[in-house]
């Protein structure tokens, strides 16, 4: 009899789960006088699927301080509940679980394991992992492929397209939008038409998945006649069809067409929340139109867009920009995940502003928070000690991007030497930029900066010089902003 009380409960509690209504799920595995392994692993998807992952991770550690064993189906299932958010900690105590139980030659447990290195941007222990993995598959590919694109490796991204091509794996609809997305970021027109001859090739051109890739990559490369005769001839199209096309067209200055395109799609059945309520967010933003992004909020409002993180970012944006910090705050107080987009936001919203003390006191919260900073925190935050003169400060900032791995970022870098320069020590500066893996427009306007601000015409003229001579386009307005 408790084996099919078990049964029963268990229906009951996967019933509940799959309404959404965690609480009532949790009461009854509360009440339960005996689980078995599959009633913990119910309830750990359930906390995983509604991105409660501390509950879950919880909920696994009491499981197994209950002498349950976990298997690898329970591991999977925690372990696909792992996001940006988390900690990599985590994720090494889940494998070390994995190697105990014996399941680390099970390549679904892998995988998955692969998968929660990668979404934790930890790719040094997940290029580790997948050395060290007995079998691999299509999806173990498809799993480090988009994590070196979603973290800029896209020369290894590239290298491993090809290795899996030569050890006969077949590319998925996932393979060439993560490839796709690394030729994005290389500037790579050519590569991006070498795979979609080989998409077609596959038969993959019908996949509305691969075909937004597609699209994704013409549009950011500015290519507007394949971007239109693609995006019309698609047999299938959906919501990110449509944002993809209205974003290029926006971006492009052909704001009336990509408003023309937002009215046709708010006729289709499209899921409104997916509507591209960012980008003209982010229009608003940058024209500083805050009647433009407060109607664009209320749309947002409307169609429970408001909940998605993309949209939450930009209005957190868009509000800062617009010099309206206690909106901005308010909905960043109440967004479910505060990754390092709003903090960030805030923090350069302040710092374009002037107020730079309140922008350094939100990025001493976001440290307190644990939110791990990228290269436009620290750019926006090397800003203010800047402007402040505060060479102390910058100083400390300098090893805290030492200690991120965004030391080798060029905008980190740019930022850096910008930062010694107006503290007077342009020493650092210029050791900073010889530092410098690589240099773009923004590291050398700041080293000719840093050269006139303490007096020295003559380097300040051969570094000119030589930044023309490298092929780069100086950028007149933005030196004469930085002097004056």
């Amino acid at each position: 009899m408790p084996h099919k009380n078990i049964i029963s409960t268990n229906t009951m509690i996967m019933g509940y789960l799959n309404s959404g209504n965690l609480s009532t799920a949790r009461s009854l595995f509360d009440g339960m006088v005996e689980r078995s392994v599959v009633t913990w692993t119910m309830l750990i998807g359930g906390y995983a699927q509604n991105n409660k992952f501390r509950d879950a991770f919880g909920l696994f550690a009491d499981m197994c301080r209950h002498g349950l064993v976990p298997d690898h189906v329970t591991l999977t299932t925690l372990l696909s509940g792992f996001t940006e958010f988390e900690s990599v900690n985590e994720v090494a105590q889940v494998q070390t679980h994995v190697v105990k139980l014996g399941y680390d030659s099970t390549l679904t447990v892998c995988n998955s394991l692969l998968d929660s290195y990668c979404k934790t941007r930890s790719l040094g222990l997940a290029c580790h992992l997948f050395k060290h993995m007995p079998e691999r598959d299509n999806v173990t590919f498809n799993v480090l492929l988009t994590g070196y694109s979603k973290e800029g490796f896209n020369h290894d991204a590239i290298n491993l397209f090809f290795k899996m091509q030569n050890l006969g794996f077949n590319p998925t609809e996932f393979t060439f939008a993560a490839v796709l997305t690394a030729g994005i970021q290389l500037d790579d027109i050519e590569f991006g038409q070498q795979v979609h001859s080989f998409v077609v090739k596959c038969m993959f051109v019908w996949n509305v998945f691969v075909a937004n890739a597609l699209l994704d990559f013409y549009s950011k490369h500015d290519r507007v006649a394949e971007v239109r005769k693609l995006f019309y001839e698609m047999p299938e199209v959906d919501g990110i069809s449509y944002n993809v096309i209205i974003t290029y067209c926006a971006w492009n200055e052909r704001v009336e067409e990509s408003l023309e395109l937002f009215r046709e799609l708010q006729f289709t059945r499209f899921d409104r929340r997916q509507f591209p309520f960012a980008t003209f967010l982010s229009i608003a933003a940058n024209a500083l139109n805050l009647e433009m992004g407060r109607q664009i909020h209320s749309q947002a409002i409307v169609t429970d867009a408001i909940s998605e993180i993309l949209v939450g970012n930009s209005l957190v944006d868009m509000y800062a920009k617009c010099d309206k910090f206690g909106e901005a705050n308010r909905i960043f107080v109440d967004m479910a995940h505060q990754g390092s987009v709003p903090w960030t936001a805030l923090i350069s919203g302040y710092v374009q502003k002037g107020l730079h003390e309140d922008g350094l006191k939100l990025f001493v919260d976001m440290q307190k928070a644990k939110i791990r900073a990228d290269s436009a925190t620290y750019a926006s935050i090397l800003r203010a000690c800047a402007n402040l003169a505060s060479l102390t400060l910058g100083k400390q900032l300098h090893l805290h991007i030492i200690r991120s791995g965004c030391i080798s970022n060029v905008f980190s870098g740019s930022a850096l030497v910008d930062m010694y320069a107006k503290c007077g020590s342009i020493k650092e500066a210029l050791h900073m930029f010889q530092e410098m893996p690589t240099r773009n427009c923004v590291s050398w306007n700041a080293l000719i900066s840093a050269y006139a601000q303490n007096g020295d015409g003559g380097h300040a003229i051969r570094s000119f010089e030589q930044m023309v001579h490298s092929g780069l386009q100086p950028n007149l307005s933005e030196r004469l902003q930085r002097n004056g």
